[in-house]
Parts: C-alpha cells; sequence; structure tokens
C-alpha cells in the first residue's frame, strides 16, 4: 500500500487508538512514531503534524484513557443518586467500561505507563486526572454515613475498588460466567450492609 503524505482530518485520533494498541502490544521499547504511521497508512512525517515527539503521542494517549474513562465514572455517579450516592452505579459503570474497552483496560492496568494508587499514612494517593478520585469521592461520601474511622472507609475503598476491577478482570479473561445480570451482581455486592 502507497503511503501518502498526509491524511483524512481523522489522524490524529487515528494515531491515539493505533498508538494505544501499539503500546498494549509492545511496551515502551516497541512504541514510536514511525511504527503508529505505519499503522495509520501514512508516512512517517505525517505524525508530526499533530505530535512533536512519541512522549507527547504517549501523554495524548494516556489523557485520552484516563478522561474517557472518569467522564464514564462521574455521569454514572451522577445519575445514582437515588442509590448509595452513586456507588452502586460507578462499580456497574466501572465494570461495564472495561469490558467494552478492553484497550483502555490493558492500558490503565496492565501496561508500562498503568495508572497506580497509593495508601499512604491514612490516605489515598493518585494523580490528578486518575480516574480513581471518582470512584474514591463517591465511595467516601457513601460509607461517612456509616463509619467515622477514615482508617476502616480506606479498607472498605480498597474492597469494593478490588470488587469491581476483579470481577472485570475475570469476566475480561473468560475465567468467571455468570448466567444472570452481571450488573444486578454488582450492584447487590456493592451494597451490602456496612454498618
Amino acid at each position: 500500500m502507497e503511503k501518502t503524505n498526509y491524511h483524512h482530518g481523522s489522524l490524529k485520533e487515528e494515531m491515539i487508538e493505533k498508538g494505544l494498541v501499539l503500546i498494549n502490544n509492545e511496551g515502551l521499547k516497541g512504541f514510536s512514531l514511525r511504527k503508529v504511521a505505519a499503522m495509520c497508512g501514512v508516512s512517517h512525517t505525517a505524525p508530526y503534524k499533530h505530535f512533536k515527539n512519541k512522549e507527547e503521542l504517549m501523554e495524548a494517549i494516556s489523557d485520552r484513557v484516563l478522561q474517557s474513562f472518569g467522564e464514564c465514572l462521574r455521569e454514572a455517579v451522577g445519575k445514582g443518586k437515588g442509590s448509595p450516592f452513586g456507588m452502586a452505579e460507578a462499580g456497574k459503570a466501572y465494570v461495564k467500561f472495561m469490558l467494552e474497552h478492553r484497550e483502555y483496560f490493558r492500558f490503565i492496568f496492565f501496561s508500562e505507563c498503568k495508572v497506580t494508587v497509593e495508601l499512604k499514612e491514612g490516605r489515598f494517593i493518585y494523580k490528578s486526572g486518575n480516574p480513581f478520585e471518582v470512584f474514591d469521592i463517591a465511595a467516601t461520601k457513601y460509607l461517612q454515613q456509616f463509619i467515622e474511622d477514615r482508617q476502616k472507609i480506606n479498607l472498605f475503598i480498597l474492597s469494593m475498588w478490588s470488587i469491581v476491577h476483579g470481577i472485570s478482570t475475570l469476566i475480561s479473561n473468560e475465567s468467571f460466567k455468570y448466567d444472570g445480570d452481571y450488573e444486578a451482581l454488582i450492584e447487590r455486592m456493592l451494597t451490602l450492609e456496612v454498618k
């Protein structure tokens, strides 16, 4: 296939999506603008119209993944005002998003670019923009109705996160199959009595 000097207006978007696939498949060592350009079917100079270097493209990929996931969780929390501050809705949205966007799931949790959360001196530490923040805030509001001890709240948040992340991983890998409604199952798991 002959490469063109430039591409249609969606090259930037295509580079972000193809770059995500490349990072997940080959890691950072195998990632280059030249390879992404080849995946998009354009010349090796075309990407420079949108990105100065591969680091800028990697940052755009990370921003896209984290913003999409964060928006999904915020929307779920907002819709879930009728449930315990949207906690169950956030959990269901988390699992649904990860199953519908498996490349994002791999990037966030299994690539060299993974997003981390640290529990240190009684609080969760994460970079601004980390989707865990939405989950942390929603869970804290819910749990503060029943629990005053911040350490105990942290343990419940970690348990809830482990539940939704674990179910996402198990379903994604086809290690767990369930003949019922996954969303209803997750809601029941997340709204167990915590008093």
